[in-house]
């Protein structure tokens, strides 16, 4: 794995408690992600992944409980959260592209209003990101004309494109189809593979247990078993993790 020339891109995650009024969805979740470090994070629906990570990227608040993004605390009342959240690349489900706006439009407009990039500098940046996932021959085309794997790609691109310390996927392939789903996966290989800490929630168990360092197992909210893959995913200790790899391999 390649070095990164910054050690930036820990997270931690202390004591996190999040509520929708009486649905407790995150009860007491703690664990870390290093520099460089590649996190998978697997369980059945409702298990809290999802709320998980948009409380890392703070776009829900947490009920209680600290998580700090290279030492800074982002659940502080007086935390950046804009300037913290440009550090946090971020690909959806859905590719939330917007619509009317060419690719490479949808690369730049983040760079120049957020980060006040001149105009040709994040042009720049948005060609290099396209061709770093695949898609230097679509800047000029608009998302509708594009698969779902295209689509899923310039969003990867998009979130590049911000100089993220670290990438945050929530079930980025779910939407796809089948034979599209590969395309996806194999540029968030080479993330990998290049050092980029990443934290993935999937069903893509493959995946996990050839790219992650570390697997996460969440059920109702808890950290039921981490490890390396090979302990989690071929070795399971606990009976919900047995359960939940079985009942994905039978599908």
């Amino acid at each position: 794995m390649t070095e990164v020339s910054e050690a930036r891109g820990r997270i931690e995650v202390r004591n996190l408690h999040k509520s929708f009024g009486e649905l407790d969805v995150l009860r007491g979740i703690n664990f870390a992600v290093e520099p460089g470090e590649v996190v998978c994070v697997l369980g059945p629906s409702g298990s809290g992944k999802s709320t998980l990570l948009r409380c890392i990227n703070r776009l829900e608040k947490s009920s209680s409980g600290q998580i700090l993004i290279d030492g800074e605390d982002i659940t502080d009342l007086d935390a950046d959260v804009d300037r913290l959240r440009t550090n946090i690349g971020m690909v959806f489900q859905q590719f939330n592209l917007f619509q009317h706006l060419s690719v490479l439009k949808n690369l730049t407009v983040g760079q120049t209003g957020v980060l006040k990039i001149k105009k040709e500098e994040a042009e720049t940046t948005a060609r290099r990101m396209l061709k770093r996932v695949g898609l230097s021959d679509k800047v000029n085309e608009y998302p509708s004309r594009l698969s779902g794997g295209q689509q899923q790609r310039v969003a990867i691109a998009r979130a590049l494109s911000m100089g993220p310390a670290m990438m945050l996927f929530d079930e980025p392939t779910s939407a796809l189809d089948p034979e599209l789903i590969g395309e996806v996966l194999d540029v968030m290989r080479s993330l990998a593979d290049d050092g980029m800490t990443m934290m993935v929630v999937t069903h893509e168990i493959s995946f996990a247990h050839d790219v992650a360092d570390r697997v996460v197992f969440m059920d109702e909210g808890v950290v039921v078993e981490e490890g390396t893959p090979e302990q989690v995913l071929k070795n399971p200790q606990e009976p919900r993790t047995q359960k939940f790899l079985r009942m994905v391999s039978e599908h």
